[in-house]
């Protein structure tokens, strides 16, 4: 019996260690909607309004203030282990805005970055991007993660590129 016992105690911490890794605490997504019809959110962005979802995107466009940050997304398809990072798109996809209330570093808002976000939908908002006033889904976030890939790397790219050696370095930023 103890064998057994011993057996099924290394079983469990074995499985324990190879789970998916979670991005976000569970606090702050167990009323979330882990992937949202963008097709709906995109053609009436108000149905989501005071929805909890969970997002991915490239940011294309980032504007700053003293309240926080909102970041301008190219949208990105959350991907079965979301931990992994979002799956690009072949095609053009739509975008999205979402308002970071808090700091995020400057590495963690280059162009090209990927993201996943934990937010809350709000209603659609007008913003610039480029120049261009367009009216987009608007998200407020819980939590954000970030592969600092940049413009130019994939995530799949790490940890080797074409130049050799880089860890992809990612964070998870939450507001308090």
């Amino acid at each position: 019996m103890r064998m057994i016992a011993l057996v099924f105690a290394s079983l469990s911490t074995l499985l324990t260690a190879c789970a998916t890794p979670t991005l976000f605490p569970t606090s702050l997504t167990s009323d979330m909607q882990l992937n949202p019809d963008f097709g709906v959110m995109v053609a009436d962005p108000d149905v989501f309004k005071g929805s909890a979802v969970q997002l991915a995107g490239r940011i294309i466009d980032v504007q700053t203030s003293t309240n926080g940050t909102l970041i301008v997304a190219q949208q990105l398809s959350v991907q079965k282990y979301p931990a992994y990072g979002p799956v690009e798109a072949s095609e053009p996809t739509t975008q999205f805005a979402v308002f970071y209330p808090g700091t995020i570093d400057p590495a963690g808002l280059w162009t090209g970055n990927k993201f996943m976000v934990a937010a809350d939908m709000k209603e659609s908002q007008m913003v610039n991007v480029d120049g261009a006033i367009k009216r987009e889904p608007y998200a407020v976030a819980r939590c954000m993660h970030v592969w600092k890939t940049g413009q130019y790397y994939d995530i799949a790219d790490f940890p080797h590129s074409t130049d050799g050696y880089y860890p992809l370095e990612e964070q998870t930023y939450c507001r308090k």
